[in-house]
């Protein structure tokens, strides 16, 4: 995703699975837990690491890993360590079935989820997504969601986004940033939504960073002052969205590490989502990016804004292994 991608935790390459069980029955033994161990295991393996992980402890002792930490953790700690041992795939569709099934729907997870994914990623989570819930993606953004927004998301999830190609297309980027342009501010009566949604949706992450250039040099503004311009709401949102992960994908995910965290209370399920999914991806980067954002290291911010050992093991994933 991008060209800096960082991931903060990586494979272990002195693994033994048989070792690591041992470790997790070892930390819940006897009274209370040994939290310190349970995080060095979690963060010192990649997600399919841990997943064999859990494999062997059960075969090992007649026990599901999670269920055991369940019995001993509680709080945001647990829900992060479960997080950690949750298959990537399903920690996203879960969180966009939570989305469309909750009371209401949460139009930010939606953003956030589908709007940075690559065609190969969405098409990933459409079969993880039906194989667990029994309803395709695409029914359940039908169902829930109405208007320019629904349309957004559903072509989104469509799979019509090629993959980035090196090649570049100035003169097809020109057009396409032309066309963007009459269908919004060059446009006589009313905004074109459909324009957008297509180029938007249809365009590998390179070719819209040429298109989006080129539309600077048209309209003599950038084309995020554009959509704050002619769109609203939801729709608004999901553009922008998709804006920021072509120009800059680590400050894509900055921006909502920085809105979990800002003002009184904390969105922890945010906090840890994003923590939890980017960590083998680019968390390294994004949290590079963040201080340039924010003048203040992503570390310090979830110190300030966490506790115990659920901060712990939060801050342990950023500065990985």
């Amino acid at each position: 995703m991008g060209e800096d991608c960082k991931p903060s935790i990586k494979d272990n390459r002195a693994f033994d699975a048989d070792f690591s069980a041992t470790r997790f029955k070892k930390a819940m033994r006897g009274m209370g837990s040994d939290e310190k161990m349970i995080i060095s295991q979690l963060i010192s393996h990649s997600s399919l690491q841990r997943q064999e992980i859990e494999e062997t402890f059960k075969k090992n002792y007649g026990q599901d890993l999670i269920e055991a930490l369940r019995d001993e953790l509680g709080g945001h700690f647990e829900e992060t360590v479960v997080a950690l041992l949750t298959s990537p795939y399903d920690l996203l569709t879960e969180a966009l079935h939570g989305a469309l099934k909750g009371i209401g729907t949460d139009e930010s997870i939606l953003t956030e989820v589908l709007c940075c994914r690559s065609a190969e990623e969405i098409d990933s989570l459409k079969v993880w997504y039906e194989k667990k819930f029994g309803e395709s993606l695409d029914e359940a953004l039908k169902n829930d969601l109405s208007g320019d927004f629904q349309a957004l998301m559903r072509s989104l999830v469509s799979g019509g986004r090629p993959s980035d190609d090196e090649t570049e297309n100035i003169p097809l980027a020109k057009k396409d940033a032309q066309d963007l342009y009459d269908a919004g501010v060059g446009y006589s009566s009313n905004t074109d939504e459909s324009e957008f949604i297509r180029i938007l949706n249809t365009k590998s992450f390179s070719h819209l960073r040429e298109t989006f250039r080129a539309y600077d040099q048209i309209a003599q503004q950038p084309i995020q002052d554009a959509i704050e311009d002619e769109f609203s709401g939801d729709m608004k949102t999901g553009l922008l969205a998709i804006v920021d992960r072509v120009m800059d994908p680590a400050g894509f995910f900055c921006k909502r590490l920085h809105k979990s965290m800002d003002g009184p209370g904390t969105d922890d399920k945010t906090l840890i989502r994003i923590i939890v999914s980017r960590s083998e991806i680019d968390l390294a980067s994004i949290r590079e990016r963040y201080k340039d954002l924010y003048s203040q290291d992503l570390v310090v911010d979830v110190e300030k804004d966490t506790a115990g050992d659920y901060g712990r093991l939060l801050v342990a994933i950023i500065k990985g292994n």
